[in-house]
């Protein structure tokens, strides 16, 4: 079975994290699983900045191929970052899949999330679950140029 190289989960919960990382290695549908706690440590990730620094870090961070994204969480939350992510190079975003992991109204944040951006390929309710996951993953390796697509 082909894998997902990378996915960041970036979500404030440690609890939360945990859950969807021990589903992940259950599903054994990626190499590997980062974490990131709000937006900002987030977009140091996709930069190579701070704790993600490989240059000081001796660890590599490989580039996410999908980020599961939660929209609550301090310092800056999912639609902060979607708009800084938004700004980012192409070639720093081309090819994630980036799906909201929430347990917010999401009609109302869902149609907002879709105005603001073409990026998000998806709402999802926590807790993640396996369906959903798996439908993921099978939406990830079937269609390698997704980018911009994203499920109403």
């Amino acid at each position: 079975m082909k894998k997902i190289n990378c996915i960041l989960l970036v979500d404030d919960s440690i609890s939360t994290n945990f859950y969807n990382k021990k589903l992940i290695d259950v599903c054994g549908i990626a190499k590997q699983v980062y974490e990131a706690k709000n937006g900002l440590e987030a977009l140091d990730y996709l930069n190579k900045k701070g704790k993600f620094n490989n240059k000081l870090v001796d660890k590599e961070f490989p580039r996410p191929n999908v980020i599961f994204l939660d929209i609550n969480m301090p310092k800056m939350d999912g639609f902060e970052f979607l708009e800084q992510y938004a700004k980012l190079p192409k070639h720093k975003r081309s090819d994630i899949l980036l799906a909201f992991l929430t347990t917010s109204n999401w009609d109302k944040d869902k149609i907002k999330a879709y105005q603001k951006s073409n990026l998000v390929y998806d709402f999802i309710e926590k807790p993640l679950e396996k369906e959903t996951l798996e439908k993921i993953y099978k939406y990830y390796i079937e269609n390698p140029d997704f980018y911009g697509h994203h499920v109403h």
